[in-house]
């Protein structure tokens, strides 16, 4: 019978593989300066991100505190836009049923981890991306770069926004909520 580390060590290390490998033999495949490279790298980064991400979400819970001043910033560079975009398309119907069909804790309970897990995941894809591009740039492939940070930004770098507006606007109302049943 396996353990829960053991399935979550390999839920890491098949999302690494699996973004790792798409990486390197897209690279060496279809060329970095390709924009199918940087979408084939994005759809890999996002499997891993998807498989590796949730699992590390409690290595630094600190980091899930969201300042007031964050979901400002965020709205001003568009996330709020993006969500709508997403509720349009039925993206967040598909991740609101996902959470409640987790097990344990309260729904608002359920609904803050699967907002720091999709965090930590897309901040494990935006790492990926930045190493990458990082890779592209010196090995002097700047369109590649560009690509390939252009969409993770669209890919990773608006759902952490939006997950931490969502997340800042849940803490706000459950504070507010404190205050005044005492």
């Amino acid at each position: 019978m396996r353990t829960d580390s053991g399935r979550y060590f390999g839920s890491v290390v098949a999302g690494l593989g699996v973004g790792g490998i798409l990486a390197i033999t897209g690279w060496f495949a279809i060329g970095p300066d390709h924009i199918i490279y940087a979408v084939v790298v994005k759809c890999g980064f996002l499997l891993m991100a998807l498989l590796a991400g949730p699992v590390m979400v409690d290595i630094g819970r600190s980091r899930y505190q969201v300042n007031n001043l964050e979901p400002r910033i965020y709205m001003l560079l568009g996330a709020e836009v993006v969500r709508r975009v997403l509720d349009i398309v039925g993206w967040n119907r598909v991740i609101k049923q996902m959470r409640r069909s987790e097990d344990g804790g309260s729904g608002l309970a359920r609904f803050l981890r699967g907002t720091e897990q999709s965090e930590t995941a897309h901040l494990l894809g935006a790492a990926a991306t930045v190493t990458l591009a990082i890779t592209a740039a010196v090995t002097h492939h700047p369109l590649g770069a560009v690509q390939v940070l252009v969409l993770g930004l669209l890919l990773h770098g608006y759902p952490v926004m939006i997950q931490r507006i969502v997340r800042a606007k849940i803490t706000r109302h459950c504070t507010h909520s404190d205050r005044t049943t005492h």
